[in-house]
């Protein structure tokens, strides 16, 4: 083990979040200029979530018992490649559901192997919010990027559509990503190949009360997540019912969340101290329920803005924290299939139903004259939100914040 590979491992957070956003963050805007329903919209990016119901518990399996987790990175993202090139070329919505879901199938078990990967080498679990920053600076400075390249575009060719050069770019960066993956800490198996699967036993985790509670809401809580990463930028850019940005204002206002992870995640360790992890984690899910309600709400402007910067909190305090609970809860030789699992529940099962009841709450608020009755759309992930956090503070009792010290 290294002594230092925080800046590899940071390094890799960015380039990681770099391929995602440059992918998904303008994707919702393309199909929809393509001219795809909801449901549609919702279908294409359901493929993550298809995905995640069987392959980041394969690749956890394999980083577990046979494959080093660093090799299993490089070889998924130097496949990622062609397909988004591919993808970037269709029109219809059949041939392009199939590519993004031999994508998905690739790429839904990097975030689980690359936290397994990080987990591993860092020592002091403390010190993991200060490395998945770069995460977030990664998914920030492609969104800028983005948001630069579509408003050179809007001036030299006003009228013309590059929502779908997002996959082009985000091939180029898996490629980069494949590469530096072969470059990071070496992460072999820590399990004896003839023992049982590993991911059968990750199940048996779940009989954890805490381990239970945190899966069982975070399903619901994924469930909701559809709803503003498939609608938010077509409510932005909506000018008759919606704010009706420009699509590189659009773009750029997203990243407003990405961008309040940059001060939370480096102190998510001291959050967790102070207020516990159960607090920490609740208030996550609270902030996410007040985003939608104030975009349900509709108004002011400055607020629906304003208002994104609390889905930074929501990442960091849920999803960021969430992973460091299951690295608490679960033992050494199980921790890759533990993360696997937690994938399976945020990005496979709960977005799954998500996107179904998304698409179809979209279809079905189209109003007469166009457009969408917005307020109806994100009212339904807010309410729901706000019932995931009051489970989730009623049932989780929490380890520890810090080795024994520390509120639940």
């Amino acid at each position: 083990m290294e002594k230092s590979p925080h800046k590899r491992l940071g390094a890799m957070f960015l380039l990681q979040n770099a391929v995602w956003g440059a992918q998904v963050v303008l994707l919702s805007g393309h199909l929809a200029e393509l001219g795809f329903s909801g449901l549609q919209i919702s279908y294409v990016l359901a493929t993550a979530s298809l995905a995640a119901l069987c392959s980041p518990l394969l690749a956890g399996w394999l980083a577990d018992r046979f494959w080093p987790a660093q090799i299993f990175a490089g070889w998924s993202y130097l496949a990622c490649a062609p397909l988004l090139w591919l993808a970037w070329l269709q029109t219809e919505f059949a041939p392009l559901w199939g590519i993004f879901l031999a994508f998905s199938l690739l790429h839904a078990p990097m975030m689980g192997l690359t936290n397994a990967i990080a987990f591993r080498h860092i020592g002091d679990m403390r010190r993991y919010g200060r490395i998945r920053v770069w995460g977030s600076i990664g998914w920030v400075g492609i969104s800028w990027l983005l948001s630069g390249y579509l408003r050179l575009w809007e001036r030299a060719a006003p009228g013309q559509s590059h929502l779908g050069d997002g996959l082009l770019i985000a091939g180029e960066l898996a490629v980069l990503m494949g590469l530096y993956c072969f470059s990071l800490p070496h992460t072999p198996p820590e399990r004896e190949k003839g023992k049982a699967l590993a991911f059968v036993e990750a199940f048996g985790l779940l009989r954890q009360r805490d381990f239970a509670v945190l899966m069982g809401v975070a399903f619901a809580v994924s469930a909701m997540s559809p709803f503003s990463y498939n609608f938010s930028f077509i409510f932005f850019v909506d000018p008759v019912h919606g704010p009706g940005f420009a699509a590189s204002s659009a773009s750029w206002i997203l990243s407003l969340g990405q961008l309040a992870e940059l001060p939370l995640i480096p102190a998510l360790g001291w959050l967790i101290a102070k207020m516990g992890l159960r607090w920490t984690v609740c208030s996550g899910i609270v902030a996410a329920a007040v985003r939608s309600l104030v975009l349900a709400w509709g108004e002011p402007v400055w607020l629906l803005v304003a208002s994104q910067a609390l889905n930074g909190y929501y990442i960091a305090c849920f999803l960021v924290a969430g992973t460091m609970v299951v690295e608490r809860l679960s033992p050494a030789d199980l921790r890759a299939s533990a993360q696997g699992l937690l994938v399976l529940c945020i990005r496979g099962l709960g977005p799954l139903l998500g996107h179904g009841l998304a698409g179809w709450v979209y279809d079905g608020n189209a109003l007469a004259g166009g457009g969408r009755d917005w307020q109806t759309i994100f009212l339904v992930p807010g309410c729901v939100l706000l019932a995931g956090a009051l489970c989730f503070w009623a049932l989780f009792r929490g380890p520890p914040a810090d080795g024994g010290a520390g509120r639940r």
